[in-house]
This record gives structure tokens, C-alpha cells and sequence, in this order.
């Protein structure tokens, strides 16, 4: 596990770290094949043909001045990312407890025996090896884990659900089952301690102490805070003027592919999927999308307005550097690989624009 991707995940937030972030989770989940993240940016990082100074008047960033709260990282701050450090961590063991009760999100670990009309259906029981759930998270037939909660470990009792009309086994659809159940055990969350042997353990490949690891914590909570504070106020206080055609068409193609390929995963055609959301058909939705992809195309012309002004460049070697900060390893080939390196290199540009910013104030 690497410890440094999950702190930069963790503290990735705005434009820096969190929009390669969530490139990061979407490569992973549910990568949108078949459209090309590079295709609108020159080799440089620079949206094509486009010069940014003409559709977005800036504020005038360099009498920004940074607010003392954001030069130190607050003790809620710091709480709260070792929180979500621990959950990264947490374990599970048997619960103890003989007298906890089954809650709503709870893992338990149970046996059951389903029967209709009062014999056993084949692939209706555990056969006594025990399954883990998980209520409200776990597929089975609605109704079945619902009727779980209140129950002890230890417990033996019936519940009756009926199969769906569309189960896909034709022998059991729209017929009523009773379940035989025995709760065998509940887990608990175990999270650890966020201490030297934590640190010795589990990260010492890149911490020696955990002062080291605190500093570098209390460092990327203040790195991240002062570009939160400094984006949103760039966002607030420019102005656009008028939206590039081919900006806005490029952000109609990704939402236009990410529905296509949702569609496809779920069998379906993409104006039922649309219909589902609440749209009469695709071209409904992309309609209503609108303000958000305006939304989007700000941010992208906030950032190369700055960066023509300042004659940014991004070199190879800042692409490795951003990697290994908000990643954990220099090396970036395969989001090369799945976006291209002009798109690499816009996203590298926004740390770079925010860095120079914040280093002047």
C-alpha cells in the first residue's frame, strides 16, 4: 500500500491534486474508452488554437496576500485527514459483544437455508461455510438483509421474501421463500493508532518517525488549503466574456462518451439511460449539462489566461515531480498511456500556475 498516494488522494482537493485524482479513481472504476483527453491541447498543454486573454478578463492576482488561517494547518484540519488515514487502514474482527444489535451498514457473517413450499431449492443455502454481507451495501433480494437488523449473533430465525416476477432463474421468479438464518458472528472496524509503531509498520518506507510523517502531513494540508483558497478566489473574480465554441464542443464529447459507455456497461441504449435519470433522451441531458461544462471551460480558461501572462511552460521533468507528489511515484507512463501527455501537461500547469502564485504573495 502505498502510503504517500493514499495521503495525496486523501488531501487532493480544487483544481491541484483533485482533478488528477479523480482521473486517477475513473481510470480505475469505469475508464472513458473512446474519448480522447488530449485531443483539444497543442503539444505545450494549451487549448488549440485558443488564446485564453480573449475570452476571460483576470483579476488582478498579484495584490493577492495570503490570509494568516491559511499558513497553518488547524487542528480540526489535521484530525480530520487522520481520520481518513485510519479508515484507509481499518481492519475487521469478530464483535465480542453478545448483546450489540445488527445495524444498517453493519458485516455479518451468517447461514442460511432458503425453502419453497417446504423444500430446498438448489443454490438457496450456505451450506453451513458462512457468507459475509453487508446490510445495505451486499446484493441479494430486496428485503433479505432488511430483515437482519435487530438481531444478535448467536440468533436463529426465519424471514420470508419473495423472488421478483423478473428473477432470472425462471423456477423461482414471483414465488415466495423462507429463509432459515443463523447469525454466526458480527464484525467490528478496528482502526489503528496513528503512532510511532504505526509509522514503523507500516510507512517506513518514506517516514522515519512519525514527526516525519505529521510534518509532511500538516505540509500537504497547507499546500492544499492556500491553492483551495487561491483558485476559488480566481474562480470568483474572473469574468467571462465570451465561451470558445471548441472548448465547450470538447466537454459535450466527454459527457456525450462517459453516457455512452455507462449505457453500454448497463446493456442498455443511451437515451434509456438518459430516460432513467430523469431525461427525455441524451441530447436532454447534454442540454441540461450546459452550465456545468461552462463551468468547466472557466476553469480551463482561468488557468491558460495565467499561464500565457506568466509564460508557463511544462517540462518533462515537472510532470515527474507533480507524480511523485500527488501520486507517489514519478513515474507517469500509463496516465500517459489513457490521456495523453498534452492533457498531462494542462493538469501540471495548474499546479505550476498556482505554485507561482502563491510563492508571490
Amino acid at each position: 500500500m502505498n502510503i504517500k498516494k493514499i495521503v495525496a488522494l486523501l488531501l487532493a482537493i480544487a483544481l491541484a491534486g483533485g482533478m488528477l485524482a479523480s482521473c486517477a479513481r475513473q481510470k480505475e472504476e469505469t475508464e472513458t474508452e473512446g474519448f480522447d483527453y488530449s485531443s483539444a491541447f497543442d503539444s505545450e498543454g494549451y487549448f488549440k488554437n485558443v488564446k485564453a486573454s480573449d475570452y476571460v478578463t483576470l483579476p488582478d492576482y498579484t495584490a493577492y496576500e495570503m490570509p494568516e488561517e491559511y499558513k497553518t494547518a488547524s487542528q480540526e484540519s489535521i484530525d480530520r485527514e487522520i481520520e481518513a488515514i485510519k479508515n484507509s487502514f481499518k481492519t475487521q474482527e469478530k464483535d465480542t459483544d453478545t448483546e450489540r444489535v445488527i445495524a444498517d451498514g453493519d458485516t455479518v457473517n451468517i447461514d442460511y437455508v432458503g425453502k419453497i413450499d417446504g423444500t430446498e431449492f438448489e443454490g438457496g443455502s450456505t451450506e453451513g461455510n458462512g457468507t459475509d454481507v453487508t446490510i445495505g451495501v451486499t446484493n441479494y433480494i430486496d428485503g433479505f438483509l432488511d430483515q437482519l437488523i435487530g438481531h444478535k449473533a448467536g440468533e436463529n430465525f426465519d424471514i420470508s421474501v419473495p423472488f421478483p416476477e423478473d428473477y432470472e432463474n425462471e423456477e423461482l421468479k414471483g414465488k415466495d421463500a423462507v429463509f432459515s438464518i443463523t447469525i454466526n458472528h458480527i464484525y467490528k472496524d478496528v482502526y489503528p493508532e496513528i503512532n510511532d509503531e504505526f509509522v514503523k509498520e507500516n510507512l517506513s518506507a518514506y517516514y522515519s518517525s512519525l514527526d516525519e510523517f505529521m510534518e509532511d502531513l500538516e505540509s500537504r494540508i497547507i499546500d492544499q488549503q492556500q491553492k483551495d483558497y487561491v483558485w476559488n478566489k480566481l474562480l470568483e473574480e474572473s469574468e467571462v466574456k465570451d465561451y470558445p465554441q471548441q472548448m465547450l464542443d470538447y466537454e459535450k464529447e466527454y459527457y456525450t462518451n462517459y453516457m455512452n459507455q455507462q449505457a453500454a456497461m448497463y446493456g442498455m441504449e443511451v437515451d434509456e439511460l438518459a430516460g432513467l435519470m430523469g431525461f427525455e433522451n441524451l441530447d436532454a441531458y447534454i442540454a441540461d449539462m450546459e452550465d456545468n461544462m461552462k463551468e468547466t471551460v472557466k476553469s480551463y480558461l482561468v488557468v491558460q489566461a495565467i499561464a500565457e501572462k506568466e509564460g508557463l511552460k511544462v517540462q518533462n521533468n515537472d510532470i515527474a515531480e507533480y507524480f511523485e507528489v500527488y501520486m507517489g511515484s514519478s513515474d507517469y507512463s500509463s496516465y500517459e498511456t489513457a490521456y495523453g501527455k498534452p492533457y498531462l501537461k494542462f493538469i501540471v500547469m495548474n499546479d505550476l500556475m498556482l505554485n507561482k502564485l502563491i510563492s508571490a504573495m
